[in-house]
């Protein structure tokens, strides 16, 4: 296997794919694709990806599960690391060159766009033949989906829930939250001493909305629509959590590794965080006790997907050959020892040992319920959530909420416009 190495990229699950500009202006370039049949014998198969180099810990799983596959199969490999905020420019702008990638390793939620573009190959027939699309989440797979055609394979995926201190627990008598009700006056149980009840990111950006994101979920708001009763009643959640005690102001300088560290070192009774951290606390935080737990429902329970789809690229001459590697890598068997190491959960509800981890099982039974950017959405996602968590700053800075909330959707409803 052959790397060609760039810088690293910064992880968080937040992150739901932003697809550049150069993608439109790329589309006419890329229109005429590869040729099915010109695959060259010996020509090493390229991958590109944007999770890490080979010395990362996000980035070695996959070179690892790479490298089976070239021993099994006697293949020979080439993996570029693109670090993500260059990555879909490089790619679209290879698309239209004529010289992208075999596979390239995308945001899910940039499919669509991709293949609007004419960046990705329709992958219709293959998924056909395979017939294995049923073992997919729905969220996962509609991510693949763009006209009726598929242009991907869900790679991995991850969401959030509640992890909490088991043993603070038991000390107080309380039980997981069931309801964001439950929720306010469980952490206001749990906060004490310096202690606050929940941790969650509240970063400037996009990061910081997530946990706002789901609580307006929860009400059965969509994240655009903050000036609404259930969008309101969110950031009220919040105003009242902070003003509490329950929920420490200093959340808004967190982000999601700061959070995990506030639950680690016990300063948080709980924390509404990513399937990323569940290997870290067990290799890092071995002594603490902790489980995880759906989150809270009202309208729904839904949490936020984040995930990557394996795709061909247009200008492949291997797609057989490309396509026999995505089919290695999303084989049950290969997944359940490349996502613990990677840290993720699988998009499928085939993988062994995960209904045997009660821990990722929790997740496995929260992503039944995942909410995703549809196609229209996910190249303003992010804008979306900066939006949301400048409401939320606001608000707690002590902005009456119905200022916030008309504020940030002004900027909302002014990004979605530009569709």
């Amino acid at each position: 296997m052959r790397a060609v190495v760039g810088s690293s990229r910064r992880s968080a699950p937040y992150r739901l794919g932003l697809v550049v500009a150069a993608a439109a202006l790329a589309a006419a370039g890329c229109a005429g694709g590869g040729d099915a049949g010109g695959e060259a014998a010996g020509e090493p198969l390229s991958v590109w990806q944007f999770y890490g180099d080979e010395s990362m810990a996000t980035g070695k799983p996959f070179y690892d599960l790479v490298g089976r596959y070239e021993q099994q199969r006697g293949a020979d490999v080439d993996i570029r690391f693109i670090p993500y905020d260059d990555f879909n420019r490089t790619l679209t702008q290879a698309a239209a060159s004529g010289d992208g990638p075999d596979i390239a390793l995308i945001s899910a939620f940039d499919t669509a766009a991709m293949a609007d573009a004419g960046v990705v190959q329709d992958l219709s027939e293959q998924v056909q033949a395979w017939g294995q699309q049923d073992a997919y989440f729905p969220t996962s797979w509609e991510s693949t989906q763009a006209d009726g055609r598929t242009f991907g394979v869900p790679h991995l995926a991850d969401a959030y829930a509640v992890y909490y201190n088991t043993a603070m627990f038991a000390e107080a008598g309380v039980e997981p939250p069931k309801t964001w009700a439950e929720m306010e006056s469980t952490a206001a149980a749990l906060a004490a001493d310096g202690r606050a009840g929940l941790a969650v990111s509240g970063i400037e950006g996009a990061e910081g909305a997530t946990g706002l994101q789901m609580r307006m979920l929860a009400g059965g708001a969509e994240p655009t629509a903050i000036d609404s009763p259930a969008g309101h009643a969110a950031l009220e959640s919040f105003q009242r959590m902070v003003s509490g005690g329950a929920l420490s102001e200093g959340f808004l300088t967190w982000n999601e590794e700061d959070a995990k560290n506030q639950f680690a070192t016990g300063q948080a009774a709980m924390m509404i965080n990513s399937a990323t951290y569940v290997s870290i606390l067990r290799e890092e935080n071995p002594d603490l006790q902790w489980s995880v737990a759906v989150l809270p429902s009202d309208v729904s329970g839904q949490t936020v997907l984040s995930a990557e789809n394996l795709t061909i690229g247009a200008t492949s001459d291997q797609p057989d050959q490309a396509w026999d590697l995505i089919e290695f890598m999303q084989q049950p068997e290969e997944l359940a020892t490349y996502l613990p190491e990677r840290n993720k959960l699988p998009a499928r509800d085939d993988v062994p040992g995960t209904a045997e981890d009660p821990v990722r099982a929790v997740f496995a039974e929260q992503l039944q319920q995942a909410w995703a950017p549809d196609a229209a959405l996910a190249p303003h996602n992010n804008e979306v959530l900066t939006a949301l968590q400048a409401a939320l700053q606001s608000t707690i800075s002590g902005t009456p909420v119905p200022d916030a909330a008309r504020s940030a959707q002004a900027t909302i409803d002014e990004a979605l416009a530009t569709s």
